[in-house]
C-alpha cells in the first residue's frame, strides 16, 4: 500500500519553501505535488522567480531573481525545510550571494538532488550541515512508490534522535574489492552528482569530505567522461582523507562493463575501501541522505542513526 506524504515529513518539517535555483519545471508537476501536500495538512511556501522574456530556456529566471527569492526564503522564520523545484543547471550562479552567516544561524535543512549538489557542497564548506540529498520538488510522489525511498527520506528528514535500518534487496551493495566485503562502514555521508562536484574543483565551495562517506551518482555520461572526472577529483585531493568512496546509479547509455572495469581501477589506487551499486541517483528507489547524520553500510542493508553507531 502506498504511504501517505505527510509520512516522509517530520513535525519539525512542516513548513516548506521551494526554491528554483537552476532549471524551471512543469508548474503541473508543482501543482500536482503541492496539492498532495496541503491535502496532508503540510504547509507551503512558494519562493519561485517568474522567468522573464529573455531568460535562457534552461534556467528557472535570471541569476538576480533567483538569488532575491532563495535569500528571502532564508529569512522567512516560518520556513523549516527547503526543497529545490528541480535540478538542471544554474545553482552555481547563487553561491557567491548566498547569506551565509544567516544560515549558519539558523541551520535550515535543504533537500535536492543532481545540480543542487553546488549549494549542498556550499552549505558543507560553510558549516552548515541538513544537507540532504533527496527528491526534488516534483518528483517527491515518487518517493512514495517503494519502502526504500521513503523509509530513507523520513530518516533523513527527522530532526528527532533515531535508528533507521533498511534492509537491501539482493546485490544493490557490494565492494568493488570483495576483499573488503565485509567490514562495515561507518561514517557521516553525503551523496553528489560527480559532473557538478567535479566543477567545483579549485573553488572556495568544494568542502573536504575528511572523515566522510562520499557517495557519487551520474547521467547519461560515457565511461571516458566519468574516467575524466573522477581523475580530477583524485588529482584535487578529494578522496585522500575520505572514509570511503561510494558510486550510486550511473544511467543512461554506457558501457556496464568498462564502467566496472573503471571502478575496480579507481579502488586499487585509493587508500579507502570502495563500494557501488548504491540506491541513489537520478533514478528510484533512491535513498536519501543526510551530510549531518551517520549512514552505515554492510553488504545487505544501511543503518541511518543521528549518533555513531556501528552494528
Amino acid at each position: 500500500m502506498k504511504k501517505p506524504i505527510k509520512s516522509i515529513f517530520s513535525g519539525k518539517n512542516r513548513t516548506i519553501g521551494v526554491v528554483a535555483t537552476a532549471g524551471k519545471a512543469d508548474m503541473q508537476q508543482y501543482h500536482t505535488v503541492a496539492g498532495e501536500l496541503a491535502a496532508a495538512g503540510i504547509k507551503l511556501k512558494n519562493y519561485l522567480p517568474e522567468a522573464a522574456a529573455d531568460t535562457p530556456s534552461y534556467l528557472a529566471a535570471s541569476p538576480e531573481q533567483r538569488i532575491e527569492k532563495f535569500n528571502q526564503a532564508l529569512n522567512d522564520p516560518e520556513v523549516e525545510l527547503l526543497i529545490c523545484l528541480r535540478g538542471g543547471f544554474g545553482s552555481v550562479h547563487l553561491l557567491e550571494y548566498i547569506d551565509y552567516p544567516l544560515w549558519r544561524q539558523r541551520q535550515l535543512p535543504l533537500m535536492g538532488y543532481s545540480d543542487v549538489t553546488s549549494l549542498h557542497c556550499a552549505m558543507l564548506a560553510n558549516d552548515i550541515y541538513p544537507a540532504i540529498s533527496g527528491s526534488n520538488f516534483i518528483s517527491l510522489l515518487q518517493v512514495l512508490d517503494d519502502d526504500l525511498s521513503s523509509t530513507s527520506h523520513s530518516a533523513a528528514l527527522t530532526s528527532e534522535d533515531s535508528i533507521c535500518e533498511i534492509i537491501l534487496p539482493e546485490n544493490t551493495l557490494r565492494a568493488v574489492l570483495p576483499d573488503s566485503e565485509n567490514t562495515p562502514l561507518c561514517a557521516r555521508a553525503y551523496a553528489a552528482n560527480l559532473t557538478v562536484l567535479s566543477s567545483l574543483c579549485g573553488s572556495s565551495f568544494m568542502p573536504d569530505f575528511q572523515d566522510m562517506i562520499l557517495i557519487i551518482e551520474d547521467v547519461n555520461e560515457p565511461v571516458y567522461k566519468i574516467d575524466r572526472m573522477l581523475c580530477q577529483l583524485q588529482l584535487n585531493g578529494v578522496f585522500k582523507k575520505t572514509a570511503a568512496v561510494v558510486f550510486g546509479s550511473f544511467t543512461g547509455e554506457l558501457d556496464h562493463k568498462e564502467l566496472a572495469g573503471l571502478f575496480e581501477r579507481i579502488a586499487r589506487q585509493l587508500p579507502c575501501p570502495v563500494w557501488k551499486d548504491f540506491p541513489f541517483g537520478h533514478t528510484f528507489p533512491m535513498c536519501a541522505v543526510n551530510a549531518g547524520k551517520y549512514l552505515t553500510i554492510q553488504c545487505d542493508r544501511l543503518q541511518i542513526s543521528s549518533t555513531q553507531i556501528c552494528s
